[in-house]
């Protein structure tokens, strides 16, 4: 009689799982806002200056400028999300012209919808960037903070209260401590969910607008 030995599978940690996944999270949302800014001041500014300009012409270069534009970013965008979302992020169908003089070519720019969902995005983007920036960037540095008070928080005017003082925990300098490590483990502990959520807020938002319909 023989017998079988089953070779053992091997799964990853649970911090192996974790870190990669927040790391990519953070990474998303940290340069999100960049990306976010820099849309806003091109395609915006651009189809501003455009449409003010319409009637003498020489908007129109400008309208078609920040419309190219903002498919580019919809593009680099589109990759992005595609990490964060865990699945292949289909693009869309523009519309095209068979002609290649300049005219006919941006009049399939201008009356081709997915484009203006583009600019859309590039001009509302920052909306839930700026969210999504702000709670990833204050949890880290909650935890950054309140790790590192002890190496720096004997630094700080004798004359502040700090927060464990004024609710009514003392003020030894070893009560900051332990209060401000243990802010920064409940930040730590909740930090990959918080920074997944906020990921994801931002992501979706992108899916709505960019994806194929």
């Amino acid at each position: 009689m023989t017998t079988t030995q089953l070779e053992p599978v091997l799964t990853p940690a649970p911090v192996a799982r974790v870190l990669p996944r927040l790391a990519a999270d953070t990474r998303y949302v940290l340069t999100g806002l960049p990306l976010a800014v820099a849309a806003v001041v091109v395609c915006a500014t651009a189809m501003s200056a455009g449409l003010g300009l319409a009637v003498l012409w020489v908007g129109v270069p400008l309208t078609f400028f920040a419309l190219m534009q903002a498919r580019g970013f919809a593009a680099t965008e589109r990759e992005r999300i595609a990490g964060v979302l865990g699945r292949e992020i289909q693009n869309p169908s523009y519309r095209t012209s068979e002609v290649s003089r300049l005219l006919p070519r941006l009049w399939a720019v201008l009356i081709d919808g997915q484009t203006w969902r583009d600019l859309a995005h590039a001009t509302l983007r920052w909306i839930p960037s700026t969210i999504a920036f702000t709670v990833v960037a204050t949890w880290w540095a909650g935890i950054l903070g309140g790790l590192s008070w002890v190496l720096w928080g004997w630094s700080l005017p004798d004359g502040d209260r700090e927060l464990p003082e004024l609710l009514g925990f003392g003020d030894a300098y070893l009560t900051n401590v332990a209060f401000y490590a243990a802010i920064a483990a409940f930040l730590v502990v909740t930090l990959p969910a918080v920074v997944r959520r906020a990921a994801l807020f931002e992501a979706r938002f992108a899916e709505k607008l960019l994806t194929a319909r």
